[in-house]
């Protein structure tokens, strides 16, 4: 979720994130590599929906889809969008990190297989 803050924060400095040599919206990941961020967003948002269906508990994801979407079609970020994403954050940061390891790690697998499945955006 820090890597997500911090383009947040970068939003919130310049008023604009970084792109990679394509012109995509792109993040420094934590593993020091970088990302686009709009495929990565929605892999978290996969992540997230398939943990409300499988713990039958709504999460504050619109700010994350309106990011996604965003990021996507290479369009502004609306300043309501950042607002509600830093309300939503503490709330995703808790599923994540009070979720037993067991259940996070058999949602990362499912969320790896539904993007291979997804095959490659182009």
């Amino acid at each position: 979720m820090r890597t997500l803050e911090h383009l947040l924060d970068e939003l919130d400095r310049t008023g604009k994130v970084s792109v990679n040599a394509r012109g995509y919206p792109d993040f420094l990941a934590c593993d020091g590599y970088r990302y686009e961020a709009a495929p990565a967003i929605e892999g978290l948002i996969w992540h997230f929906e398939m943990w409300e269906t499988r713990h039958g508990k709504q999460l504050p994801l619109q700010p994350l889809r309106d990011l996604h979407v965003a990021l996507h079609y290479i369009v502004p970020v609306q300043e309501r969008t950042v607002e509600a994403l830093r309300h939503a954050l503490p709330i995703l940061r808790r599923v994540m990190a009070t979720g037993a390891p067991e259940d996070q790690g058999d949602l990362l697998t499912q969320t790896c297989v539904k993007s291979l499945m997804e095959g490659p955006r182009l």
